[in-house]
């Protein structure tokens, strides 16, 4: 039985990811999954169907030979897999390990075919109206359904790279916390102390930030949304750049919590301010 420790299923999804998008993958990663194979194989053999009675032999003797020969044969499936057992864990753990080395380089690879899309989106929400919720759109108007159906084209391009880039990251189990699908895709540019201050947080970017969130079963007007927000910087994230941006939103977060509390000066305020954004 596969425990948890003893689980590829995830490293292999990245590596079908990485072939589906025409990634380079190592052959030392195909080599060990060839291991895996053997490993498996031999962790599952079995005997023959037990005999019918079709299957009994004309005398005793023969068929003191035949249990002779199905005894051995349970013997060597036996030891087969016990000793796969002692090589699941070692062979899973380097297949696992040899593909969370190239995620990030697989995720950066994808990232010329999403500034791609991105500025497909970016030319077309140029053509909308200021309302991008679908609902309210006349596609009746071709001015309003040529450029919709081009951003639509591109929506599902990128929602299919994003998946192929989330089964990557799950390979390295991280992309974790608050937002981090959100964060996966787009970076928000770290505040300026004045910023701060001027409850630009308050505002502009958790406003954009929530209506991000509204728009998640309108798949377009969510990446348009994205692509005409000033607030984004739309950019493939590697598994380890999610977290650092989740933590610069974090210390924006905690710079505004600063800023709300009673009793500091301007100039005491200024200073917590400051450590909190570069925490």
């Amino acid at each position: 039985m596969i425990d948890f420790g003893h689980d590829t299923a995830r490293a292999t999804a990245a590596v079908q990811a990485a072939e589906r998008r025409k990634l380079p993958v190592p052959q030392a990663i195909y080599d060990t999954a060839a291991m895996w194979d053997v490993v498996m194989r031999s962790a599952h053999m079995r005997v023959d169907e037990r005999p019918a009675r079709d299957d009994i032999p004309e005398t005793a003797e023969q068929l003191a030979a035949l249990i002779e020969k199905r005894a051995h044969a349970h013997r060597i499936a036996e030891a087969h897999r016990h000793v796969a057992g002692d090589y699941k864990e070692p062979i899973a753990r380097r297949y696992n390990q040899l593909v969370r080395e190239h995620v990030p380089g697989w995720i950066s690879g994808l990232q010329p075919d999403f500034l791609t899309l991105v500025k497909v989106l970016a030319k077309q929400e140029k053509k909308l109206p200021e309302l991008l919720d679908a609902h309210h759109l006349d596609m009746r108007d071709p001015k309003v359904s040529a450029p919709w159906e081009a951003a639509t084209a591109a929506a599902i391009q990128l929602d299919q790279l994003v998946a192929d880039r989330q089964l990557m990251a799950r390979a390295v189990g991280q992309d974790l916390g608050r937002d981090a699908e959100l964060y996966a895709v787009a970076a928000v540019e770290p505040p300026t102390d004045a910023e701060v201050f001027g409850h630009k947080l308050r505002d502009e970017v958790g406003p954009a930030i929530r209506q991000w969130k509204e728009l998640r079963h309108q798949p377009v007007s969510r990446w348009l949304h994205l692509a005409r927000s000033p607030h984004f910087t739309l950019q493939l994230a590697t598994p380890g750049e999610v977290e650092q941006r989740q933590q610069a939103m974090e210390r924006w977060y905690d710079a505004v919590q600063v800023v709300m509390t009673s009793g500091l000066s301007r100039q005491q305020a200024q200073t917590a301010v400051a450590t909190a954004l570069r925490a």
